[in-house]
C-alpha cells in the first residue's frame, strides 16, 4: 500500500507542475462565421493615442490571433471587411487604417473607418467571433 500511495503522490506532483508550468494564454482572438476570408485590424487606446493595426485574414469557421500577449486596454476596437469591402464590420469608433497594405498607424485624426467596441472587461485574453 505505501507503493501504491508513494506512486500517486509522485503522480500528483507531476501533474501539478505539468499544469502550473505552461504559460497562460492571453491574446486578442477574432473567429468568423461569414462564409469568405474577412481582413481584420484591431485598434485601442494606448493611454496617450489612439493605435490601430492591421491586416490579418481569418478564414471562414477558423480563428486567428490578432494581438498575442495580454490585451493593453479593456476596451480593444475591430474592423473588419471582404475581399472587395462589399460586407464590412464597423462600430462608432473613428480609426485609421491602410487600405492596401499592412500598417501601424497612431492616431485618429481624420480618421473616418469606424471600428466596433469590444468591452473586455479588463480580460487578460479575449475571442470576438463575426457573424454575417
Amino acid at each position: 500500500m505505501k507503493k501504491f500511495v508513494g506512486l500517486l503522490a509522485l503522480a500528483t506532483v507531476v501533474s501539478a507542475f505539468a499544469f502550473t508550468s505552461r504559460p497562460a494564454s492571453a491574446d486578442f482572438t477574432v473567429c468568423s462565421q461569414y462564409r469568405e476570408i474577412i481582413y481584420v485590424a484591431y485598434g485601442y487606446y494606448d493611454g496617450s493615442d489612439y493605435l490601430s493595426e492591421g491586416w490579418w485574414s481569418v478564414d471562414p469557421g477558423q480563428c486567428t490571433v490578432v494581438y498575442q500577449g495580454p490585451l493593453p486596454q479593456r476596451f480593444m476596437y475591430l474592423y473588419g471587411e471582404n475581399d472587395d469591402a462589399s460586407t464590412v464590420w464597423v462600430g462608432t469608433q473613428p480609426f485609421c487604417i491602410e487600405p492596401n497594405n499592412g500598417f501601424t498607424i497612431y492616431g485618429n485624426y481624420g480618421c473616418s473607418v469606424n471600428f466596433i467596441e469590444i468591452d473586455t472587461g479588463n480580460t487578460s485574453d479575449w475571442t470576438h467571433t463575426l457573424t454575417p
